[in-house]
């Protein structure tokens, strides 16, 4: 399925996609896969707010990171109740690199997080005190999509990853997409 491709028709069109509701409406009886859907409407939220996104400095972005990113065995980052999991960096998963790339780019504000609710706690808050103006999240799917639609009502130009290999704990994302994502706006955007 080339989901670019439907996401070009469906806006080119002007259908309404501000909810997965209406992208399900707009789609119904063509796309009856709801894991299909979901992917359609995050990249019509990627596609919404990349332009507001890769104009927001680098340090008033947040980066949100799954929690189950992290190698179940051997991580030793500690959990905060208001910021996530600090991350050790000794490199047993991909966190490391992700975080490390981040913040030669500039990031300031990245965060390894148990689960959505936190996420819109720390944005909520940074949106309050002006330090954060848009986020990547990279999340299984159903996160992406709860997320997105949460973020949508407070106004906040995010950009969602996906991961590759979902579950509860050891997934995977693709590194180099995150780092790509990450530097829109810099030059090295698509």
């Amino acid at each position: 399925m080339d989901i670019e491709g439907i996401v070009s028709r469906l806006i080119a069109a002007g259908a309404d996609l501000s909810t997965r509701m209406a992208v399900k409406k707009v789609l119904r009886g063509i796309v009856e896969d709801d894991d299909a859907l979901d992917m359609i409407y995050i990249a019509v939220k990627n596609r919404a707010y990349r332009e507001r996104f890769s104009k927001v400095p680098v340090k008033k972005r947040a980066l949100f990171l799954p929690a189950c990113l992290r190698n179940s065995k051997t991580c030793r980052a500690e959990l905060r109740s208001d910021a996530g999991y600090v991350c050790k960096r000794c490199g047993a998963c991909v966190i490391k690199e992700i975080i490390e790339g981040a913040e030669s780019l500039g990031y300031r504000h990245v965060y390894i997080v148990p689960g959505g609710s936190m996420v819109i706690r720390i944005i909520k808050r940074g949106v309050e005190s002006h330090n954060i103006l848009a986020a990547v999240g990279v999340a299984c799917v159903p996160e992406l999509v709860e997320a997105a639609e949460k973020l949508s009502l407070i106004g906040i130009p995010i950009q969602a990853v996906p991961l590759l290999k979902a579950g509860c704990v050891d997934t995977a994302v693709d590194k180099d997409e995150v780092l790509h994502i990450l530097r829109l706006g810099l030059g090295g955007g698509r």
